[in-house]
């Protein structure tokens, strides 16, 4: 069985688990439907990129047309929090992930936030630079936002690109004034849960700097959807984000009687709901249609959006001898080896006037710790490289289960990081040691005549590559 068989085995032992009273009466993917929509898609892909310009963003996981909103970039390069400001709705949507009758308190990344200024002081401490109120629906609890809003915009002195998202039931004039007075940039409407209207998003148009929409891409639906496009472009709509349906537990049964398709993976999602996006972003590009559209697929919120976090909470927790990699992961890197040869690297990072904060050797001299930057001062011979990965999660408390570390808010206020080893340590010799180089640490030397994975043990490169990169493209169909 390959590492990739193995993935797939396990998410679809997870899928298992989590609808166990469910599974079995759900229609999932089979080999022969796979096949076929793996081939539709592919069609789909090869007619919208004919000599048209559009891209791929963040590891070709986000296809988009002409451009992506401020918003959106925030999001990927993972300088984005969302707020879920309460979890009321007024709608009804029948993809609603999770029941919405509560208010409950201002909410993100497990953590509570009950008054504004303690959010305010974690934007500005873990350095985000984007922030959406999200719900339920925020204009449910208007005042809310609106003092969290410019409790924002008053303690917090770095630029902050902040947007709203709203089904539009409650968007008044008044109102879309009020927010932008008070600092909102974008605001993004889910016209789909007010049955296609543009009522609300005409108002916000020439108010609001940026209006989005932002929907799932309902197979059924396209018929409305497709000549919805030209109106939205020619109303003033500055981008249009298609999301891919995901399936839960809560909403398994609206979306069985729709007779979905239903993909494995990290987390379930519907097969024709991706399949209608990528339609309707070649609908646009053959009507001419530049309307900027991106197509939010599970893949790349599952990846892009959850190193985001990791990187945040990583950057506070980890050692300054430690890295981080592209997927959020905390990089331990230490050459062990007699104390000859440890000796032997600590007296050269000395000569060489390295900084002393990136490496540091253990009391008994047969391990030196050190940061990647020093890469190329290391020199490998005779001594074996370590490389473990940790992850991080954020908590209210500490649950003592893991390292951790408090980080004060405020003074009243704090958060706690904490620390779980994912991957104790890989240990590579001679010339694994350099391919590991060239592909992780200075991977620009590897287009220069590198090495590649033909001497490596399929295990440890496997590993590695989980810690290290994005798994790119679209998902496939199992």
């Amino acid at each position: 069985m390959t590492h990739i068989d193995t993935i797939m085995t396990g998410h679809i032992g997870r899928n298992q688990e989590e609808y166990a009273d469910s599974y079995d009466a759900m229609t999932w993917l089979t080999p022969e439907k796979a096949a076929k929509a793996s081939t539709l898609r592919d069609s789909l892909l090869t007619d919208i990129f004919k000599g048209r310009g559009p891209e791929w963003a963040f590891a070709g996981t986000k296809l988009y047309t002409h451009s992506l909103s401020p918003g959106c970039r925030l999001c990927g390069n993972g300088g984005w929090s969302c707020l879920f400001i309460n979890t009321l709705c007024n709608a009804k949507c029948f993809y609603c992930p999770s029941p919405q009758a509560d208010k409950g308190q201002p909410a993100t990344n497990t953590l509570e936030f009950k008054t504004p200024s303690d959010y305010a002081d974690y934007v500005r401490i873990f350095n985000i630079q984007g922030v959406s109120f999200s719900g339920g629906e925020p204009f449910m609890t208007f005042e809310r936002v609106l003092t969290f809003l410019k409790t924002l915009r008053a303690r917090v002195s770095s630029p902050l690109y902040i947007w709203i998202y709203t089904n539009g039931l409650l968007v008044t004039e008044d109102k879309l004034k009020t927010l932008r007075d008070s600092g909102l940039d974008e605001i993004r409407f889910d016209l789909s849960a007010n049955a296609y209207r543009l009522d609300a998003l005409e108002k916000a148009v020439g108010i609001i700097p940026c209006v989005t929409v932002e929907i799932p891409a309902i197979p059924e639906d396209l018929e409305q959807t497709r000549p919805l496009l030209k109106t939205l472009l020619d109303v003033g709509v500055n981008h249009l984000n298609l999301h891919q349906l995901r399936c839960t537990p809560f909403n398994t049964s609206r979306l069985m009687k729709r007779n979905y398709t239903f993909l494995h993976g990290p987390k379930v999602t519907v097969l024709e709901t991706e399949l209608a996006a990528l339609e309707l972003i070649r609908y646009a590009l053959d009507e001419n249609i530049p309307l900027p559209i991106n197509y939010c697929a599970f893949t790349f919120r599952s990846q892009f959006q959850r190193a985001a976090a990791l990187k945040r909470n990583g950057l506070i927790i980890k050692a300054a001898h430690e890295d981080m990699t592209p997927t959020g992961h905390i990089r331990t890197l230490s050459v062990m080896g007699d104390e000859k040869h440890i000796r032997s690297l600590h007296d050269a990072l000395i000569s060489k006037n390295t900084d002393p904060l990136l490496w540091r050797t253990a009391k008994s001299f047969d391990q030196l710790f050190f940061n990647a930057a020093l890469w190329p001062w290391m020199d490998f011979t005779g001594v074996r490289l370590k490389v473990s990965y940790s992850s991080t999660s954020l908590r209210p408390s500490v649950s003592f289960r893991n390292p951790f570390k408090e980080v004060a808010l405020n003074r009243k206020k704090k958060v706690v990081i904490e620390r779980q080893t994912e991957e104790p340590g890989l240990i590579l010799e001679g010339s694994r040691i350099h391919w590991f180089g060239h592909n992780y640490i200075t991977p620009e030397m590897a287009s220069q005549g590198g090495m590649t994975t033909e001497n490596q043990p399929m295990e440890s490169a496997d590993t590695i590559q989980r810690f290290e990169t994005f798994k790119p493209g679209l998902a496939p169909y199992y």
